[in-house]
């Protein structure tokens, strides 16, 4: 006759207490990961959107595009043509790329001066803040945090991007366009400064 051995309540509270404990452990560690791979998707579709600008540029005959953040004011997680419009120094929501037509000269991109070209939605809710820095233009673009893109061989805007999480500034990126119409990421500011987040 044989006899049948289980466990014991003992052996598994033991054995629950010590999966608990490697789950608290790893738990940290694979919120940052999500983190990070949410910062770097965000990060890689700008660096995407900023090179599609050029050769949009060249492919419509030397026309001006502009890059903006847009906002999702009535907060129902999806971008209405009503609210593709420039929105100033956020673009946690999204920007659109888009041929401008300057209509009344004003150096301005208002409703209904901008052609979308693309349009890309973070979809980030609030885990992600992306921020548009003060573009340098010739000649100046408003609002202010909207980016303009010429052809080749024409000075365009050139300034920072910055991408933070809910980590603050332990873990930015910064997309980092020069007036040249290249895009690259940074831990760092242009000059080498540290990144701030909001």
């Amino acid at each position: 006759m044989t006899t049948k051995r289980g466990y014991t309540l003992v052996e598994l509270a033991c054995v629950l207490a010590i999966a608990g404990i490697l789950a608290s452990v790893a738990l940290p560690s694979l919120s940052a990961l999500s983190a990070s791979a949410q910062r770097s998707a965000v990060v890689n579709q700008l660096l995407a959107t900023l090179m599609l600008a050029r050769s949009e540029t060249l492919k419509r005959g030397g026309r001006p595009l502009v890059a903006c953040g847009v906002a999702d004011r009535d907060g129902d997680g999806s971008l209405a043509p009503d609210e593709l419009v420039c929105a100033g120094y956020d673009w946690s929501d999204g920007w659109v790329l888009g041929i401008w037509d300057d209509a009344d000269g004003d150096a301005r991109v208002d409703p209904g001066e901008l052609g979308p070209v693309r349009v890309f939605q973070t979809g980030t809710g609030a885990r992600l803040a992306v921020t548009a820095g003060n573009f340098t233009a010739s000649p100046p673009v408003a609002p202010a945090g909207t980016m303009l893109i010429k052809a080749f061989g024409r000075r365009t805007s050139n300034g920072t991007i910055t991408v933070c999480d809910r980590r603050g500034a332990v873990a930015p990126r910064a997309v980092i366009f020069s007036w040249l119409g290249r895009a690259r990421t940074s831990a760092t500011r242009a000059n080498g400064s540290p990144l701030q987040c909001p």
